[in-house]
């Protein structure tokens, strides 16, 4: 006999599976702060690469000036000045992503725990049908 409210479960437990799911398990193997760290440590390459970029796009972009003053230039005061943009950047995308992931990490596992009830409900479904199952058997006999 077909049990509607298992197939139910069921299918919700596929479509999380096919979707989500697949992104919640592989967060879920991570420890919260491993996670999280992990995925800063990420931002902080990135800003980094991304300001070496940013800087020689502007150093291509001012060559002119730079060759015609290279003399005159104060470069403490230029280097200091990248430093605190690259630092202010480093700041601001590590807030960024420190907040983005602890929400997302929550939010994956909120998801988890809601897949694990359902799938804890079709166990004890199956489960039901196996008592019932054996106690048929245990009828005919």
């Amino acid at each position: 006999m077909i049990n509607n409210e298992k197939i139910r479960l069921m299918t919700k437990l596929a479509v999380y599976e096919n979707g989500d799911g697949r992104e919640d398990m592989a967060v879920a193997n991570y420890f919260r702060s491993d996670y999280i760290r992990h995925e800063i440590l990420k931002t902080i390459l990135a800003v980094t690469f991304g300001s070496l970029i940013l800087l020689a796009l502007v150093i291509a972009y001012k060559l002119d000036f730079i060759l015609d003053n290279a003399l005159d230039l104060n470069y403490k005061l230029l280097g200091r000045q990248v430093l605190v943009v690259y630092l202010i950047l480093q700041v601001v995308f590590v807030s960024i992503t420190w907040i983005g992931y602890r929400i997302y990490y929550l939010r994956s596992h909120t998801r988890l725990n809601r897949y694990y009830r359902l799938l804890s409900k079709v166990r004890k479904i199956e489960e039901k049908e196996e008592r019932q199952k054996d106690l048929l058997e245990g009828w005919g006999e």
